[in-house]
């Protein structure tokens, strides 16, 4: 029997929360979308984090809404220094936009404020630079500093110089669109999210950690339908991240369906996620070998279930399939 890798839990008295939500833009000057969702995001995550299942405090939580200024935020994350944190988690929902400062300069992602207008040149005026946020967290010394941007073009700051060690879990790509639905409480990378934090996975860890929480989301998101996805499976678009080190091993919460993968309930939720693995595996768009894994992988977690689901009813025990050299 392999001996997973153990988890890294949290200082909870010296562990902060920053989350940040554009939702409301003032127009004119900003030409951006309202997106309500980015308020119930922020809200409903904060109650996640620190709730039943959570692991911080409710007092080390921080939200900031509808931001009128790049100080608004790092203020926030200003109010920290000095308390040697363990770790800090900083959140943004909103719209992300992307320009160069110079004409010969790489492209940078920058996060819509109430009145960021995007632009070329504007978005450079009017945005928050994601690199001012990993330097803001680099000031503050944690021991671990964790950055979820759910916006468009996330994955763009995976190429910010300043990212250094900080654990970044993206929504999209580097050109992909983040979601959402008129008529959904959350977008769709952060409803997906909190789906996670609530059910859990019954045959995961006993807590959710930064690398859990990735490869879920990595096969729950692209299948996944959305009637706003302009991808040609008309699914949600696929997380990115960059970590260094153990620090995929660290706990954002509780599985709060721990121990149930051999119940009735949990063979069925463990049913459907193979299910996922196995159309993710179908996928003409993904590349040929990542295929082969995925559907390896869908095959494996389906001989377990099978097993499983035997000794539950009291059958036979059947053979698990010798995968092939």
């Amino acid at each position: 029997m392999s001996v997973p890798w153990p988890t890294r839990l949290l200082d909870r008295d010296n562990s902060w929360v920053v989350l940040v939500g554009t939702s409301q833009h003032d127009s004119p000057p900003s030409n951006l979308p309202d997106i309500p969702q980015a308020s119930t995001s922020v809200e409903d995550l904060a109650a996640a984090l620190c709730g039943p299942h959570g692991l911080f405090t409710k007092e080390h939580v921080i939200t900031v809404r509808d931001p009128s200024s790049v100080e608004e935020v790092l203020s926030a994350l200003d109010s920290i220094a000095g308390q040697k944190p363990d770790v800090v988690l900083f959140y943004y929902v909103g719209h992300g936009m992307y320009t160069s400062l110079d004409r010969d300069s790489r492209k940078e992602l920058f996060l819509a404020l109430s009145g960021s207008i995007d632009d070329q040149a504007e978005a450079v005026r009017t945005g928050l630079p994601v690199g001012s946020v990993f330097s803001r967290l680099r000031y503050l010394r944690a021991k671990q500093s964790v950055v979820v941007l759910d916006c468009c073009f996330a994955g763009r700051a995976l190429d910010d110089p300043g990212v250094g060690d900080v654990h970044v879990l993206c929504a999209t790509g580097r050109t992909s669109l983040a979601l959402y639905e008129l008529d959904e409480r959350h977008t769709g990378f952060t409803g997906s999210l909190l789906r996670l934090f609530r059910n859990g996975i019954p045959d995961g860890p006993q807590y959710l950690d930064l690398h859990t929480v990735f490869h879920h989301l990595s096969v729950t998101l692209p299948t996944t339908p959305s009637a706003a996805s302009p991808e040609s499976n008309g699914c949600l678009p696929r997380p990115r991240q960059r970590t260094t080190d153990q620090r995929g091993s660290l706990a954002l919460v509780r599985n709060p369906a721990f121990g149930t993968g051999r119940t009735l309930e949990g063979l069925g939720v463990r049913a459907e996620f193979a299910r996922r693995v196995a159309a993710l595996g179908e996928d003409p768009l993904i590349d040929p070998g990542d295929q082969r894994m995925l559907l390896a992988h869908a095959a494996e977690l389906f001989a377990a279930i099978s097993v499983d689901t035997a000794a539950l009813h009291g059958l036979p025990e059947v053979s698990r399939p010798v995968p092939a050299e």
